[in-house]
């Protein structure tokens, strides 16, 4: 191997190791996140009755098939003639499928993980080096890898049963096969008199916009986001022949032709050729994010959205090495300008100002999208630098300065926040819901009560997953959760300890009318953190604090227990 790709190419394996390990980990550490067991069920259901039911007027089906493809070798209960299945209750349902079934729950997600997790990321991984070696050269690509593969974003998400990674393989890979048709270069033909002429490589041409449709309309049908993808497609390829001609207008609307035919052919088979259907969940999930939702960031909440919301949580969630390579790589594009640099940093910016004016947000996981142009960007800073006397093992420090930085998660990378952000311990002063706490960390703390012998808590939790299921012994507390989670019967008046579990989003609030519920708890050290996202209290000596708890169940009515531990606080020295 040539001298100048044998360091980017071992930097990108190195990383790519590492991003393996890294979201093998997490997946054995996390507990179902919010939505994946709706993705999980959904999608088996529409593999084993062939009908388009529980989930698809908020999200289309083909990302959650394939997630739950694996599960069709074990066989599982399908439940499709329980009630949550005939009423469309997808939580419920999603519950049922998952904790109820002739498979344990750990072995279906964690299949369904394992397997997402390999898809999403080969094929990223794959798009990044197609469009990265052609654009620029092949270390240049494999510097993308490299900061691909040092991500937490797609090391976490990337290894969940969810939508969201569909999205950002999808929108990438359709940009970057868009820009190929429109770097086929034409065929030299020899006239007559042995004049040569130069003609379009029809071949190639139609090769590339097809796959390009195709790339698209698979996004069209993983995530109604996607809608926006084959437009905008159109009318880059229109913009760029119209500033850089190179085929007849109605040659290039043949080809547009072939690329709208492939995308709707795509969605239509997907679809079993119901593009009704399509339209009418696609109607459904704009109507409803029109709606706005609860979201705190920063120390600020809202139910309509700010326009920083994004911006905020790319500047804490992404490691700096990404961030400030993603702006050199932009200067650099800009500076040394090519038309074909638009490719990647227009779709990028279009989609990024896009989310600024979003009335939903819960989650840095929204930007996905952006994320692999902002990988390809920085690969080609560091293979500029790189280039420079001793900047390529510059640039392998930074690479291992970031992989340290992300690593310091381990392995719940869910919840990274990077340097600037004083690092995932301090990550839920800024940001929480799905940008650290999406209800994933249960089973830590299920491991450290079995090891303190298994006591019961009062647990105020912001998720979907069984804390039973995790030996957790609880009573519930203003729980988040879409699906009933009651309690295993502990009483709180016969706890010898009053041990109190509170997520990070019920902690800031952000689902309660009272955005101040446990503010009192933020003054008080936890005795153990799950993951950065759920905390331990050990309020057993705390007067003050059993108050507080005891108003809690007082404003809820259980007065009961509110009576037993103001007797509690009342019995402790002032």
């Amino acid at each position: 191997m040539d001298k100048t790709y044998r360091l980017p190419a071992l930097l990108a394996a190195a990383a790519l190791v590492f991003h393996l390990f890294a979201g093998l980990s997490f997946i054995r550490s996390a507990a179902p996140t919010y939505d994946e067991a709706v993705h999980l069920s959904s999608g088996y259901s529409y593999l084993d009755t062939g009908l388009y039911r529980m989930n698809v007027m908020d999200h289309p089906p083909f990302s959650e098939m394939l997630s739950a493809l694996p599960l069709l070798a074990m066989k599982p209960q399908s439940f499709t003639g329980h009630p949550y299945f005939a009423n469309l209750m997808p939580y419920h349902y999603g519950d049922l499928f998952l904790y109820q079934n002739t498979v344990s729950p750990e072995r279906l997600l964690n299949t369904a993980r394992i397997f997402t997790f390999a898809v999403w990321t080969a094929l990223l991984a794959w798009f990044i080096w197609l469009f990265v070696s052609r654009l620029e050269s092949a270390p240049a690509a494999f510097f993308s890898l490299a900061v691909f593969g040092l991500m937490p974003v797609f090391i976490s998400n990337n290894a969940l049963v969810t939508t969201d990674a569909a999205a950002a393989v999808f929108y990438f890979g359709s940009f970057a096969l868009a820009w190929l048709f429109t770097s086929v270069k034409p065929l030299r033909k020899e006239g007559k008199g042995g004049k040569k002429t130069e003609v379009p490589d029809s071949g190639r041409l139609r090769f590339w916009a097809a796959m390009a449709g195709l790339t698209a309309g698979l996004g069209m049908v993983s995530k109604f986001s996607l809608f926006i993808v084959p437009p905008m497609v159109a009318a880059f390829w229109i913009a760029d022949n119209l500033r850089w001609p190179r085929l007849k207008f109605s040659t290039l609307l043949g080809y547009i032709g072939i690329y709208f035919a492939a995308c709707l052919v795509t969605a239509a088979l997907v679809y079993k050729f119901d593009m009704g259907l399509y339209f009418k969940g696609l109607s459904e999930t704009l109507r409803r994010l029109d709606q706005g939702r609860s979201s705190f960031v920063m120390g600020r909440h809202t139910l309509e959205g700010v326009w920083w919301y994004f911006p905020a949580a790319l500047a804490v969630k992404t490691p700096l090495l990404a961030l400030f390579g993603g702006l050199a790589g932009l200067w650099l594009a800009f500076r040394n300008f090519r038309r074909d640099y638009l490719w990647l940093i227009l779709p990028s910016a279009f989609y990024f100002a896009a989310s600024l004016n979003t009335k939903v947000q819960i989650g840095y996981r929204h930007i996905m999208p952006v994320m692999p142009f902002i990988a390809a960007l920085a690969g080609i800073a560091l293979a500029r630098l790189a280039e420079a006397k001793k900047g390529a093992w510059l640039a392998a420090g930074l690479l291992a300065l970031t992989a340290a930085s992300v690593a310091r998660a381990h392995p719940f990378y869910l919840a990274y926040f990077n340097e600037a952000a004083g690092g995932p311990a301090g990550g839920y002063k800024l940001l929480v819901d799905s940008n650290l706490d999406w209800g994933q960390d249960v089973k830590g703390v299920g491991e450290y009560l079995k090891g303190r012998g298994n006591p019961p808590v009062i647990f105020s939790y912001f998720g979907v997953a069984r804390p039973e299921s995790y030996g957790i012994d609880y009573a519930p507390l203003g729980i988040i959760s879409n699906v009933p989670l009651s309690g295993t019967g502990a009483q709180v008046c016969a706890m010898k300890e009053t041990l109190l579990a509170v997520s990070a989003t019920n902690l800031q609030g952000t689902y309660y009318p009272d955005k101040a519920t446990f503010d009192w708890l933020k003054t008080r050290k936890p005795v153990f953190t799950a993951g950065y996202s759920i905390f331990l209290y050990d309020l057993s000596s705390d007067r003050e604090g059993l108050e507080k708890l005891a108003a809690l169940f007082d404003r809820e009515g259980l007065n009961t227990e509110a009576d037993c531990l103001y007797s509690r606080a009342a019995g402790l020295k002032k």
